[in-house]
């Protein structure tokens, strides 16, 4: 009789071994969508369109912004694109703004801007006063910190 109350609990311990892989296998995968779906959550503070970014006229230090971003300029007439170069002190100088027109789901996303303002760099690869352009979601979180975030709120250059 002993014999058989050994074989008896043997067998639930190798029943629970045999469900092991498979728990375990339902525990990766409710990770996975716990983290798909937190990590479509942390997507949500990225920059949208109408989202503006203002350089008011004055706001900036003494010392220049230490920054400067190339942009590639989207010209309705021109097929070709040049690019132009944005450094926030310059910006700030005399002010202006920056509209985000449209996204493209790229990799990194792409951002098309309009600018209108004095100007966006000094001397050569300046946009101009008005001008539409690209830039990568990074370079357009760069310009917003440096005008002290998104918005028309009364901000300045933040070091």
């Amino acid at each position: 009789m002993r014999r058989q109350n050994q074989e008896r609990h043997e067998q639930p311990a190798a029943r629970l071994s045999a469900w092991t892989p498979v728990a375990a296998a339902v525990a990766i995968m409710a990770m996975g969508c716990l983290t798909t779906f937190l990590a479509l959550q942390v997507d949500g503070p990225r920059p949208k369109v109408g989202d503006m970014v203002v350089f008011r006229p004055g706001s900036q230090d003494a010392d220049p912004w230490p920054i400067e971003i190339a942009a590639t300029e989207v010209s309705r007439e021109a097929v070709g694109a040049n690019t132009c170069k944005l450094d926030p002190s310059v910006m700030a100088k005399d002010g202006g703004s920056l509209v985000v027109e449209a996204r493209r789901e790229t990799a990194p996303p792409i951002y098309r801007l309009h600018w209108a303002g004095r100007s966006t760099a000094a001397g050569q690869g300046d946009c101009g006063p008005a001008a539409d352009m690209t830039v990568t979601r990074l370079d357009l979180q760069k310009l917003a910190n440096a005008a002290g975030g998104f918005g028309v709120t009364h901000k300045g250059i933040v070091r």
